[in-house]
């Protein structure tokens, strides 16, 4: 199992230490190293700026938050529309690049949506995103339940990509056992 929205296989270490990792000792991810960290091409990431979901760079490089951002959209578009997607993320922080609106920053949304995947089931996704989100606090009644709500979408989105892996894992292995090429 990889780190959420990445091709990085999952260690011990949690999301935030992963995530933070990344920028120490750097101003910055720049382009090609979130490529390698993605899987993505320069022209996928360039759009989603483009499009308004991922702020500039500043130069040519990435801070935390926007790499986490690009993690999220990530890993939420194997199953979810990017227009989706995006209104999920306005749903929780607004504008992207406008701190303001922000109910949480990304990077620590990002640590809070590994954290969840890493522990949760269908059957303690609600008990489970309670106790990571103990250390959240609310800017404005109600970003308690928005946060929730959300982790609660991101969750059940990396549900349905494990069963749409674990069904193309199984298509594969019966087309191989048939000898069959589609």
């Amino acid at each position: 199992m990889n780190f959420p929205g990445t091709t990085i296989e999952k260690t011990k270490s949690d999301g935030k230490t992963f995530l933070g990792g990344m920028f120490i000792g750097t101003g910055g991810l720049v382009m090609k190293q979130i490529c390698a960290l993605t899987g993505l091409n320069t022209p996928a990431i360039q759009n989603w700026v483009n499009r308004g979901w991922i702020s500039h760079p500043v130069g040519k490089t990435y801070n935390k938050d926007q790499v986490a951002r690009i993690f999220i959209i990530n890993y939420l578009r194997d199953t979810m529309r990017l227009e989706d997607v995006a209104k999920l993320l306005y749903f929780v922080n607004g504008v992207a690049g406008d701190e303001r609106d922000d109910i949480i920053p990304e990077s620590k949304l990002y640590g809070y949506i590994c954290e969840v995947s890493e522990r949760a089931t269908p059957d303690t996704v609600d008990e489970v995103i309670d106790e990571v989100t103990t250390d959240f606090f609310e800017k404005k009644k109600g970003d308690v339940v928005r946060l929730r709500t959300a982790l609660k979408i991101i969750y059940y989105s990396g549900v349905a990509r494990e069963f749409m892996q674990s069904s193309y894992k199984l298509l594969r292995s019966a087309v191989e056992e048939q000898d069959l090429t589609l």
